[in-house]
């Protein structure tokens, strides 16, 4: 990994240092801060290092932070050839968290929840802790309805405030307008499907989180994460929606330390 090239300047980020990694031939932009273990948070669905940005002060507190950009989103491109499929996203978190150093302790939220379910399967020893937050196993009505949103042009539509903040977020890749490509991208969906019985390799402490609202998860779903991994806790957000580290953190956040605490005794 390379050495820090300059501090966020987003106040709510303050103190958060932006750096490269060379991962699978994409360079990769992350931020960090903290001290102690490392606890690596991987965004979702047209999203970025923002993602979490309502957990990161509290997280550095305890954690040595590190908040990557999957490729084709915020600050990290595609690979050379334009490929984005799982399968890129998998070698890009696999490659990362060699570097940062197994097992780590993991956060991820529902694209990136995805990724590292995928991950699970095959290399659960990239994790001392998991915690996934808005995540399914395969596809079903609800999911496809909120890759719809991401339509850019139905969300500069309907949500201007929110296409203006993606405007933002994505604008190294390619400016102003860059956005529209990663949402167009991620409107179309990548594979998701994971063979649940697989996952019984992993045993290190799991912490499932979804909000009682969301739509882009079947609860059905998370039950059957939970047969599989009797180690899992379910946190279950009143009122929540898909992004609750986001929306509902004040209930999220103080769950989320409990966990790592306990995981950590």
């Amino acid at each position: 990994m390379t050495t820090a090239t300059h501090i966020l300047g987003l106040e709510e980020w303050l103190g958060l240092e932006e750096r490269r990694a060379y991962v699978e031939g994409v360079e990769l932009r992350y931020f960090t801060g903290g001290e102690g273990d490392p606890l690596v948070l991987v965004h979702g669905l047209g999203g970025s290092a923002a993602n979490w940005v309502e957990l990161l002060a509290a997280a550095a507190g305890r954690f040595r932070v590190l908040v990557p950009d999957l490729p084709g989103h915020g600050g990290t491109p595609l690979p050379s050839d334009g490929t984005y499929t799982r399968a890129v996203l998998m070698d890009a978190v696999t490659g990362y968290l060699e570097q940062v150093g197994p097992p780590v302790n993991v956060a991820a939220f529902s694209m990136g929840g995805h990724t590292c379910l995928a991950l699970a399967e095959t290399r659960p020893e990239l994790f001392a802790t998991l915690v996934l937050v808005g995540v399914s196993v395969r596809e079903h009505a609800g999911l496809k309805g909120w890759r719809e949103k991401f339509d850019p042009d139905r969300l500069e539509r309907e949500y201007p405030v929110w296409a203006r903040h993606l405007s933002k977020l994505h604008a190294p890749l390619g400016g102003p307008e860059a956005w529209k490509d990663v949402s167009l991208r991620d409107s179309q969906g990548l594979r998701i499907d994971v063979d649940v019985d697989a996952l019984a390799g992993l045993t290190c402490p799991v912490l499932l989180v979804r909000g009682d609202r969301d739509h882009a998860v079947e609860p059905a779903q998370y039950a059957e994460l939970r047969e599989r991994w009797p180690q899992a806790d379910e946190l279950v957000v009143p009122s929540g929606g898909h992004d609750v580290q986001l929306t509902r953190h004040r209930l999220v956040r103080p769950a989320l330390q409990d966990f790592l605490q306990r995981a950590d005794a």
